[in-house]
């Protein structure tokens, strides 16, 4: 089983990694959506669907705060982003304050340390992390103010258990694979809705992702930064075979 330690060694880098490339202080860490030219980002295209103005939000998997920054732009009342990346927080900080902005803390927290109500909640691609996926959703529920709503993005296994599905997770430390059985509401007071964004994918050919998994015996057996490039491979390669989704859902808190 993997542990708090191994998940935030992981994301400190893929801090690290991202530094490397990216010229700008803020920035995502998910993957690239092909939208129309009305969106650039994920981010931009779901504060297109959830209202923003006035909200409570905790931001969840924050990253370095693109997110949570955008949710403040779109007129948010208080935006909390947590990470259990140490660089992650500390970079989101410094934008921060040399942004001047007040209305926006960032924490170094799991999901199930959430201990405040918030209007909206927030999950890119940060649930499957969890430790135990099925706890930390009833938590990020039971944290919803009335007619609060959750969003979460995330990859979901809609395959068999096979050798790259086994890999991913070693790779990437996830001590399951989220599926739609894990996100099951029986409950009247929630209700839930669905998209599938995997057609805003640009998927790779089997033949790519080949030529990329025999270029990671280049990487030193112990560097971080293999399981990272591999764990992404073995990603694209679950959808290409469509053994994986990628999925918008919004739970309602109708009370």
């Amino acid at each position: 089983m993997n542990t708090a330690k191994d998940i935030s060694q992981l994301y400190n880098s893929l801090f690290e990694l991202e530094a490397k490339f990216k010229k700008e202080a803020v920035y995502p860490i998910h993957k690239q959506l092909h939208f129309s030219e009305r969106f650039s980002d994920i981010y931009e295209f779901l504060v297109s669907k959830v209202d923003c103005k006035g909200k409570t939000i905790l931001d969840a998997g924050c990253g370095v705060g693109f997110g949570s920054f955008l949710f403040v732009k779109n007129q948010a009342k208080e935006v909390v982003g947590i990470s259990v990346s140490i660089r992650e927080i500390e970079r989101a900080n410094e934008i921060k304050t040399k942004l001047k902005i007040e209305n926006c803390q960032f924490q170094l927290a799991s999901f199930d340390e959430i201990s405040t109500s918030f209007d909206l909640i927030f999950c890119v691609e940060s649930l499957k992390h969890s430790l135990d996926i099925q706890k930390s959703f009833t938590t990020l529920l039971d944290a919803l103010t009335p007619n609060g709503q959750l969003v979460i993005v995330d990859d979901f296994f809609d395959g068999h258990e096979n050798t790259i599905s086994q890999q991913l997770k070693e790779n990437w430390h996830l001590n399951s694979l989220i599926s739609e059985n894990d996100i099951q509401i029986d409950d009247a007071n929630f209700s839930i809705s669905s998209e599938d964004l995997t057609p805003f994918m640009r998927l790779k050919s089997l033949f790519k992702i080949y030529t990329q998994r025999l270029f990671f015996r280049l990487f030193k057996k112990n560097s971080p930064y293999k399981k990272l490039f591999k764990g992404g491979v073995l990603l694209d390669h679950l959808y290409t075979k469509k053994q994986m989704k990628y999925k918008l859902l919004i739970i309602t808190k109708n009370r």
